[in-house]
């Protein structure tokens, strides 16, 4: 909360921060120029890593809490940790086989023609 703001003035300098970050991160294209492939793996990973993060505490720890209290896990939640890990898993095979999925259909490639987009 920023003291002295009323609540839409909080809001739209919170979309502006938001805003200005993004486009500092797309302006980069301008500056870095070719291919240069562990700026895009340290880009990449470090974008794995924030998103993981904001998975666990976003969406897997209050699950994880909400298991704890149904008791279904055992007395004291000891294993309330089983259904968040199966679905976190669950996730992770599925992204791997649609990423395997797209590679043997050939999407991937730059030479598969689009549709062409007309309004």
């Amino acid at each position: 909360m920023l003291p002295g703001y009323g609540p839409v003035m909080q809001a739209f300098l919170g979309t502006l921060f938001t805003w200005s970050l993004t486009a500092a991160g797309a302006a980069l294209v301008i500056v870095i120029r070719g291919s240069q492939r562990k700026l895009l793996d340290a880009s990449l990973g470090f974008a794995a890593g924030v998103m993981t993060a904001a998975s666990f505490w976003s969406l897997l720890n209050p699950a994880i809490e909400m298991a704890t209290e149904s008791k279904i896990y055992g007395e004291n939640g000891e294993y309330a940790f089983l259904p968040v890990a199966f679905g976190f898993f669950l996730g992770a095979i599925f992204v791997y086989g649609a990423d395997k999925l797209i590679t043997v259909l050939g999407i991937h490639s730059p030479n598969m023609m689009l549709g062409k987009v007309t309004l």
